[in-house]
């Protein structure tokens, strides 16, 4: 129950901090549910052992423990994962398709965004005609990102090197010199998003997910039978500005959740 109470007492902290400090400070981005969790909660555990009840420093210790048994296991599933995802390697391209029946799709018209013939293919093997445009794609070498614009941008010290953030986020320009690497997540839209969709990345190898014409699920094309344990989430798109973003989230190693501006549209 003191458990139980711990948490009711934090939501309902949190919700005071929302209506009343939030708009009063404009946001709020230190963990004070967390620091406030922890601190009731070691309050209430030691009124209870000082209480006429039945719970002494024996349960309490029973407790804590299963709290630190089960923090670690948290801990090690995700340096289990890191380790199992220790050298991400690929580049990701996003392609905008306007689709149209009047307009026959190519190889040639894949293979100047830096494709092979066999991604290609298997892209018109889907039966999709229209237009693509992209002049972007994003690099990640040994799980971290890489600019090929700028080499010297160090995506570890992106706080030391003004605009590398912004470089990293935006990524790099694709062009017929450009040298991609044989392993590609390439994501094809044809409309805005709204609602997230997640999928793990390919490990050492290529993948395609193509969109449906209605809707927010895509179509996976894996070109190798490897899965890796990080998620990619195409967040849905964010009407409130002009044009309108459909970000991309990255998990890094070592670095969770870094968005990359991936897709533009005009209107809705």
């Amino acid at each position: 129950m003191s458990i139980v109470f711990s948490v009711v007492q934090t939501i309902i902290f949190i919700l005071i901090l929302w209506f009343v400090f939030g708009p009063w400070i404009g946001a709020i981005s230190f963990p004070f549910q967390l620091c406030w969790l922890v601190g009731i909660g070691l309050a209430n555990l030691y009124l209870l052992t000082t209480s006429e009840s039945k719970f002494h420093f024996r349960h309490l210790l029973i407790v804590m423990g299963i709290a630190a048994l089960l923090a670690l296991s948290i801990q090690l599933y995700h340096q289990g994962k890191d380790a199992l995802a220790k050298q991400q390697n690929y580049d990701l391209i996003c392609l905008v398709h306007r689709p149209t029946d009047t307009i026959q799709s190519s190889i040639k018209d894949l293979t100047k965004f830096g494709l092979s013939e066999v991604e290609a293919s298997k892209i018109l093997e889907q039966n999709i005609n229209g237009t693509f445009w992209t002049d972007k794609f994003f690099r990640v070498s040994e799980s971290k990102m890489i600019s090929t614009d700028y080499p010297k941008f160090d995506f570890d010290l992106m706080e030391d090197t003004p605009g590398a953030e912004i470089k990293f986020i935006f990524g790099n320009r694709l062009d017929s010199t450009a040298n991609l690497s044989s392993n590609k997540i390439i994501i094809i839209m044809n409309h805005p998003l709204e609602e997230n969709y997640e999928f793990n990345e390919p490990l050492n190898s290529s993948m395609i997910l193509i969109q449906d014409l209605t809707g927010n699920s895509f179509k996976e094309i894996h070109l190798g039978e490897e899965v890796n344990s990080k998620l990619i989430t195409i967040k849905k798109t964010d009407f409130r500005s002009f044009p309108y973003s459909t970000p991309l989230i990255l998990d890094l190693k070592g670095r969770n959740e870094f968005r990359l501006h991936g897709f533009q549209w005009l209107e809705k």
